[in-house]
Order: C-alpha cells, then sequence, then structure tokens
C-alpha cells in the first residue's frame, strides 16, 4: 500500500517539475534574444531636435505568446539629454518618454501600432512587418534646438523597454519566473549642435 502512494507522490512531483522547466526554458532561450539599442542619434529638423534609432526587439517568449493571443506588449522610449558643466553636476535639459502600443487585432488579421502619446495608428500584415517599424523610430521630437547653447557639450541617452500588457498583477507574482518585462541598458552619445 505504501509503494503505490509513493510512486503517485513521486509522478506529481515529476510532472510539476517539468511544467515548471518547461515554462522556464523558453524564457531562458529567449533572454539569449538580443534586445538592446543598436544606435542613436538626435538631428535638427525644423527648429527641433529630433531622434532617430535602431533597435534590436528581441521579445520575450512570453511576450511573442502574448502578442498571438491578443494581449498587447507597450514599448517604450525614455530619452534624457544633459548639459555637461565642469564644475557643477551635469543639467537635465530634456527628459522625454514615447509609448507605442502592439497588438494583433483578430477581427482585420492586422498587426497595429498605436503612438500612445499622439494616438497616431499603424496597421501592418505581419508581426515581424509590426517590429520591424518599431525597432526604427524616426523623428521623435526631443528639444526644441534653439533652447540648446552653441558650444555646450551635451549627453544623450536613451532606453527601451517591452512589457506584457493586460495581465493582472496578481497573476504576475504567480508566475514569478516568467519575465513580463524587459529593458535595454542605457545608451549614451555625446551631442554638439
Amino acid at each position: 500500500m505504501l509503494v503505490p502512494a509513493l510512486r503517485r507522490r513521486f509522478a506529481l512531483v515529476a510532472a510539476l517539475g517539468a511544467l515548471l522547466l518547461g515554462s522556464v526554458a523558453p524564457a531562458a532561450a529567449a533572454e539569449d534574444a538580443r534586445f538592446e539599442v543598436r544606435s542613436a542619434y538626435l538631428e535638427p529638423v525644423d527648429g527641433v531636435m529630433q531622434l532617430n534609432a535602431t533597435l534590436e526587439l528581441g521579445l520575450s517568449a512570453t511576450a511573442l505568446e502574448a502578442l498571438r493571443d491578443g494581449v498587447p506588449v507597450t514599448l517604450t522610449l525614455e530619452s534624457q539629454l544633459r548639459r555637461n558643466r565642469r564644475f557643477l553636476p551635469d543639467a537635465t535639459v530634456a527628459e522625454l518618454e514615447q509609448r507605442w502600443r502592439l497588438q494583433y487585432h483578430a477581427l482585420s488579421d492586422r498587426w497595429l501600432v498605436t503612438h500612445q502619446n499622439t494616438g497616431q495608428q499603424t496597421s501592418w500584415p505581419t508581426q515581424a512587418a509590426a517590429l520591424d517599424h518599431l525597432s526604427r523610430p524616426r523623428g521623435v521630437p526631443i528639444i526644441d534646438a534653439p533652447l540648446l547653447r552653441d558650444g555646450a557639450t551635451y549627453e544623450a541617452s536613451l532606453r527601451a523597454t517591452a512589457e506584457v500588457g493586460g495581465v493582472p498583477d496578481s497573476l504576475k507574482v504567480l508566475m514569478f519566473w516568467v519575465q513580463w518585462r524587459r529593458s535595454t541598458d542605457w545608451y549614451t552619445w555625446t551631442v554638439r549642435p
């Protein structure tokens, strides 16, 4: 009698272990996918310094699965512009956060990208096309060029974050091993207007 009960418990523990390992393995594999800012620069256009960047958006397996299931993923670009000062701490000249939401629309069989700061929406036939569009933000206004001092040296920084939306926080806590949010390191470069 004791042996069959132990076998059932062992089988149950083995099944739970396999389930946990199966859930963690895709997240670990997605970690290998690159998620980084590849390049970025500011350029003056019509009196406004605009950001152009190239991102590598290797989303986690959780984010890709959520997208296929219709759950939105939000991409946030955080940018900072600081004026370098010799004897004082650097002065923050501009801080800006831009957000885009990527979501699959099953009725139209299209991938929708919504710029949440402006409300502008674009539609793409495939997930790859939508992610390609998101990976190359162009013409993002940062600061009016006349506000920058001629001859001064500035340091610009950019960071990208992708987050799976629409999932209750209580579920995120229960499934702590799943990667719900992924951020790049800060990408920093020098700007001389």
